[in-house]
């Protein structure tokens, strides 16, 4: 009797582990999030200033987005003339500096917004003084500059 009752619990254990085996599965338990988080996750530019005092004391927050990766705010920062990008989670525990790649592409997307924000504006250079070679209407413009002394 004592091995039918044994036996009879480890087949109902064993039942209820698969299904709830099944019902918690990795799959499932990874949050499927199809709403817009910053309307639950908020940070402004005082607190980025904040959070990344500690590492980067001088650093200007020029922007905040949210990341190409849920979780992480994208901070594009200035400091000593440099721009550069940071990414902070959610939890504003943890700041990131590094590349973000996408497997898939095969693209830097760190690098990718780092050449947006570090573009230059060509109609801004001033070329009234500017030694001009060529067509000065052409397509494509290659600016040299150079100190002559």
């Amino acid at each position: 009797m004592r091995k039918f009752i044994v036996l009879t619990l480890i087949t109902i254990s064993i039942i209820t582990f698969s299904m709830v085996g099944t019902s918690f599965s990795v799959e499932k338990s990874v949050e499927k999030c199809d709403h817009d988080c910053m309307q639950c996750h908020k940070i402004s530019n005082e607190e980025a200033v904040n959070l990344l005092k500690a590492n980067v004391p001088d650093a200007k927050v020029l922007e905040i987005r949210p990341a190409p990766v849920k979780g992480l705010w994208e901070f594009t920062i200035e400091t000593k003339g440099q721009k550069g990008i940071a990414y902070i989670d959610f939890s504003k525990k943890y700041v990131i500096s590094g590349s973000i790649f996408d497997m898939k592409n095969k693209t830097n997307l760190t690098q990718e917004r780092f050449a947006e924000i570090n573009k230059v504006d060509l109609s801004q250079i001033p070329l009234d003084d500017a030694l001009v070679l060529g067509n000065k209407d052409a397509k494509y413009r290659v600016i040299v500059f150079d100190d002559p002394a």
